[in-house]
């Protein structure tokens, strides 16, 4: 196992530099983490580097999460909030896990622009491009395509394991179903307190009529609370964002647009049927009809709230003269 170069705290000057790094340019990392790079297309990129300098980068994110995980084994040291620097010219393929070994709260980051970020596939089409199973990781910054009934991330929080996605913020990415994805965020078990925020989702369906952009699957222990799902594009999606069970529970959905073409149609908005707990729901877009029949759905059991939202139906009841909703859909 290479471990990276052994140095003395640093003294920076008043400059940009990166702890941790063996070149001193680009942004600090936090005080206790290391920055790693993922570039495959570099000329200097290497399977089995140390990953800390960028003029020689690693091939696979996978080996960045390990060489993160066995540093912080091998030093004795945290390394929380460290960072992986994904190159945006970069084409990635690989089916990754962050186990519940790695350190907690970092980043995997994309280095390109909105227009211009890193993308990921899955290594098989039906596979899952990353599994979280760690606390407090951030992915930002990233284009994720999926296969055929592939799924782009996967959230596990399961009680009785070691699993726990707790605190997960995706942020800043894109999500492409490319007409035949399962799955763009998938919710397994109670991963609570997540934030997803500024991101896209388009072009999700599936052969069976299953496809969401967000999706809370069924498992024995459901129940993700206190998560936020703000500022966020949904279109062309056969379904947007959808509850099994006991799912999404006393979260805010805020700042988000819901889409209804014909390019693909759309048959659930947004499904919080199963909650147990409180929904906030407001400052969101919704179009098509609102109410069940238009794909929009409260718990009857415990009613969130519902107002505030701009709805493109007019006529419902639910819905003032103004165009702002003020209760839930029925």
């Amino acid at each position: 196992m290479m471990l990276p170069q052994i140095r003395q705290a640093p003294l920076y000057p008043g400059q940009f530099g990166v702890s941790g790094s063996d070149v001193q340019r680009g942004l600090r990392s936090a005080p206790t983490g290391i920055v790693l790079y993922v570039d495959e297309n570099h000329p200097g990129a290497t399977a089995v580097g140390d990953g800390t300098n960028p003029e020689y980068p690693l091939t696979t994110i996978t080996q960045a999460i390990t060489n993160l995980t066995n540093f912080a084994t091998a030093m004795n040291v945290s390394l929380e909030g460290s960072v992986i620097v994904v190159a945006n010219e970069a084409t990635i393929a690989e089916t990754v896990t962050i186990p519940p070994t790695a350190p907690t709260n970092c980043t995997i980051l994309g280095a390109g622009s909105t227009a211009h970020q890193p993308t990921w596939t899955a290594a098989t089409d039906a596979g899952r491009a990353l599994t979280v199973r760690q606390e407090g990781w951030t992915i930002e910054g990233i284009t994720f395509e999926a296969g055929a009934e592939g799924t782009s991330i996967r959230l596990e929080e399961v009680p009785g394991s070691d699993y726990i996605a707790y605190k997960t913020t995706i942020r800043n990415c894109r999500f492409d179903g490319l007409w035949g994805g399962l799955y763009g965020i998938d919710f397994y078990g109670a991963p609570h307190r997540v934030l997803v925020e500024n991101c896209e989702f388009l072009e999700w369906r599936s052969v069976a009529g299953e496809a969401f952009a967000i999706y809370h699957s069924a498992t024995p222990h459901d129940r993700s609370i206190q998560c936020q799902i703000l500022n966020n594009l949904f279109r062309s999606n056969e379904n947007h964002i959808g509850n099994h069970a006991n799912g999404f529970s006393g979260c805010l959905f805020s700042g988000n647009v819901f889409d209804q073409n014909t390019y693909i149609a759309t048959t659930v908005m947004l499904d919080l049927r199963g909650a147990t707990m409180h929904n906030i729901v407001t400052g969101n877009v919704f179009a098509g009809t609102y109410s069940n029949a238009g794909g929009y759905y409260d718990s009857v059991g415990v009613p969130g709230m519902w107002v505030g939202n701009m709805a493109e139906d007019v006529a419902s009841p639910q819905v003032g003269d103004n165009g702002y909703t003020v209760a839930a859909p029925v």
